[in-house]
């Protein structure tokens, strides 16, 4: 079952995400090239590993015009919090996310999307997101 955007199959994350599709709302495509595209995109598709196409829900970070991924969003929020703490004076750009993974038979080269859902932002929800990871940790 492939991917979706509408009623489209992805076949390359290129063509589904990249910036010259004008489908998507294109944030940056960094220049350290972690990701072909990284996109607004409030409906998140749901987790996927079949016909050649991976995507993983989890969370993103921006840090430096640099996206970190993680598997979920308690331990991006603890990201997040160490690095408010640190001299780096880290941004609260977190959201909820997907990244989409696979190979572009057009470019013979693995490719990535990171898909941009709902910004994580309220003091309380981030404090809450961090007590679970730490219970988590402690366990």
């Amino acid at each position: 079952m492939p991917l979706t955007t509408s009623t489209t199959p992805v076949t390359s994350v290129c063509r589904a995400y990249g910036q010259d599709t004008g489908t998507w709302d294109a944030r940056t495509t960094p220049a350290r090239r972690e990701y072909t595209a990284v996109v607004d995109h409030p409906a998140l598709p749901a987790a996927l590993e079949a016909s050649g196409v991976h995507i993983c829900r989890g969370a993103a970070v921006e840090l430096d015009d640099r996206w970190v991924f993680f598997d979920g969003l308690a331990p991006a929020a603890a990201f997040v919090r160490a690095g408010r703490a640190s001299n780096l004076r880290a941004s609260l750009d977190l959201y909820e996310a997907a990244e989409v993974r696979a190979r572009c038979a057009e470019h013979d080269r693995p490719e990535a999307a990171l898909l941009l859902g709902r910004q994580i932002f309220e003091p309380a929800e981030v404090c809450d997101l961090v007590a679970r990871f730490a219970a988590a940790a402690a366990a």
